[in-house]
């Protein structure tokens, strides 16, 4: 089934990513803060050190880390030591420079693992800031991180927690405060974190103080509707929704005219809102003003006018208006003819997209439904199996899934700027491994890798990800996903649980399929969160029954495992490593759905590297929590270069870790595990 145009039928969607990622987007602010001007501020303000001595303290600064990432911990320390004497000396023991030296010393001892001598001083460090720069500054809020980051080192996660929602109400007051700009930031930020309660506050906040700056009725206004408007629909609360949506509206006709442009956006959103409601008759005659408006400002084949006539005939659609539909569907593509540049409906012949083929296997019930999106839901069903086709769009980042965005009204999954779902088509269980087989008997190394997706995750999303992982990796043999009916909402957490463990049964009949049939030499075997139990627990239950088939899975990986920590180590590893296999195991400090998980089962995740790092014979474990993400749920193992790098060296070159260059290794008394070379945890002072 293909995918036909921009025929969206949500007008907004919510986006979220692990709270690591957005406390990592803060902090980095407030390193830049500490480190560059907070020094040039002191110094002109106290009128006491030389330029040169700034100069100075500026390369102790730099040079702390590069030792303690070369191993070098003792000259690191003696370095810390004298930045200490030194901004004493200069700026004295009440100054926040001081501050900031006390945080790297005791930096130094946390790396150490001597969190005896790194307490006092990062606790100094937070009582300097909070008497000298006052209790809600921004530096505040950055030693009450480093603080509770020491804190859950040493597993005293109820402390940390305390102080991280301390930094989080200091963010949150900072965003209402002066910078208007900031508030849809943080607003985007909190919605990712899954913190909706405290989005949609903001939300309110950020439109009593656009009507403060702007007044009640003036076009500014619109964007600080807009936002809080998305608030309520992700929350459900759709009278609110509309309600705001159509003072925007109003706003936009009575500024630009009921005839503008502008107005054909206002009234474009409110329909869409309706539409998403299953509210065509509603819909229909604002589409219908919209698509009339358009027509007339703008040159014909225009690309809104395009998108307009594809929303239009999708609803006709939705109400069993057939020829309606087709008349539109056949207006759009007569104007798309005439345009040198194709959308998402049509190949041109020479796109400025790729297009990657995966192949696939689910348990998710088939809806029925024509949109590749929705063909599959959150239902159980049969085994089934199929191909799918993605765009990847020319100017693609490595480690990025483009998605439109509500912030840029971008409502078009156009395939020459985002990662689509083009076509899905159920093949059946003989079409689909007769495909794999040629694919993998074409490609060198005969290599197959098979992905399952985690919690919180739609049937589209893991097609999207399979494709851009097998696009970023470079990856030339088949490309395959299981996908388990996991409801795709934040709050389903029980029901994806559930459902993961009901999955386990067909996901072990598929890999005894898939080591007979697909004539793979190589296949790797991808998990993410709660993914891992359906693959660990079916590989248990398979190497009991058929042990020859270990040799049959080259590498086993296991992103953010979301499984009891003890549990792994007694009854799992055991049982699916043996011989000469190994495994690889990411683990991150900054992952929510394993703090949520972990709220759930009062125990710690395998892949949460807070209160300890989970080390098993056999297991390569890095510790991914210093690397940049940014997707929905928690997908870090596709998301950072520099995991994506790694992936690369393990499956196309087959590099164990000793042998990466991107890995360093760190030894403890219970083992060894690894960390990414160049971006360990320095501190933000």
């Amino acid at each position: 089934m293909g995918f036909k145009g921009c025929r969206s039928k949500t007008i907004m969607r919510s986006v979220r990513a692990p709270l690591g990622a957005v406390l990592a987007a803060f902090l980095l602010g407030a390193v830049l803060l500490s480190a560059v001007l907070l020094s040039a501020c002191l110094l002109a303000a106290s009128g006491s050190a030389t330029a040169a001595e700034s100069a100075d303290l500026s390369r102790i600064n730099r040079q702390i880390p590069a030792l303690v990432q070369d191993g070098e911990t003792k000259k690191a320390e003696r370095l810390a030591k004298r930045y200490v004497a030194e901004t004493a000396k200069i700026y004295g023991e009440k100054s926040a420079e001081y501050a900031t030296a006390l945080t790297w010393l005791g930096w130094v001892y946390r790396k150490d693992q001597r969190y005896d001598a790194a307490t006092p001083l990062l606790a100094k460090a937070l009582a300097i800031r909070q008497r000298r720069l006052g209790p809600d500054h921004a530096l505040v809020a950055t030693s009450l991180y480093n603080l509770a980051g020491l804190y859950e080192d040493q597993g005293r996660d109820a402390k940390a927690a305390k102080l991280i929602a301390r930094a989080e109400a200091i963010k949150t007051k900072l965003a209402g405060v002066g910078d208007l700009e900031t508030v849809p930031r943080r607003i985007v930020e909190l919605s990712r974190a899954g913190k909706e309660d405290a989005a949609l506050q903001l939300g309110h906040r950020y439109l009593t103080l656009a009507k403060e700056r702007y007044g009640a009725d003036q076009p500014r206004l619109v964007s600080a509707l807009i936002e809080l408007a998305f608030l309520y629909e992700s929350a459900g609360r759709i009278d609110e929704a509309e309600a705001l949506l159509k003072q925007a509206l109003a706003i936009e006709e009575k500024t630009y005219g009921t005839e503008s442009l502008e107005a054909a956006e206002g009234l474009d959103r409110l329909a869409r809102l309706y539409q998403s409601q299953g509210r065509e008759k509603d819909a229909e005659p604002l589409l219908k003003r919209v698509l009339a408006i358009r027509k007339a400002q703008l040159e014909r084949g225009d690309e809104l006018v395009i998108e307009t006539l594809y929303a239009l005939a999708g609803l006709y659609e939705a109400q069993g208006l057939q020829q309606n539909a087709e008349d539109l569907y056949a207006e759009a593509a007569a104007l798309q003819k005439d345009q040198p540049r194709m959308r998402a409906a049509f190949r041109a012949e020479q796109p400025s997209y790729a297009v990657v083929k995966a192949y696939y296997a689910t348990d998710r019930k088939n809806t029925g439904a024509d949109d590749p999106a929705e063909i599959y839901g959150g239902d159980r069903g049969p085994l089934v199996f199929g191909e799918v086709e993605v765009s990847i769009p020319r100017d693609h980042r490595m480690g990025e899934v483009e998605t439109p965005s509500i912030w840029r009204l971008e409502w078009c999954n156009d395939p020459e700027r985002f990662v689509v779902l083009l076509d899905v088509d159920e093949t059946g269980k003989q079409r689909f491994f007769d495909a794999v087989a040629k694919r993998v008997e074409s490609a060198p190394g005969k290599s197959a890798f098979i992905f399952v997706h985690g919690y919180n995750v739609a049937f589209v999303d893991a097609a999207r990800r399979t494709a851009q992982m097998a696009y970023d990796l470079g990856f030339a043999g088949a490309p395959v996903f299981y996908s388990w009916p996991s409801q795709a909402r934040y709050a389903a957490y029980k029901v994806d649980e559930t459902n993961a463990e009901w999955s386990r049964h067909d996901f072990q009949n598929f890999l005894r399929d898939f080591a007979a049939r697909s004539k793979a030499e190589h296949i790797y075997l991808i998990a993410h969160s709660m993914g891992t139990r359906v693959l660990t627990g079916a590989l248990k239950e398979l190497f009991l029954e058929e042990p020859q088939l270990r040799d049959r899975f080259d590498e086993i990986i296991l992103a953010a495992p979301d499984i009891d920590a003890d549990t792994f180590r007694r009854d799992i590893a055991p049982k699916i490593l043996a011989g000469k296999r190994r495994a690889t195991l990411y683990a991150s400090s900054g992952d929510y759905a394993l703090m949520a998980s972990k709220s759930f089962a009062g125990y710690r995740r395998a892949g949460d590297t807070a209160g300890g790092i989970t080390i098993v014979p056999g297991i390569d474990t890095i510790d991914a929590s210093t690397t940049s993400t940014d997707f929905v749920g928690h997908s870090y193992y596709a998301d950072s270069e520099s995991v994506l790098g790694d992936l690369r060296d393990l499956i196309l070159q087959g590099k164990r870790a000793e042998s990466r260059t991107r890995l360093e290794p760190v030894v403890t008394d219970t083992g060894r595990y690894w960390t990414f070379d160049g971006e360990d945890d320095a501190p933000t002072p």
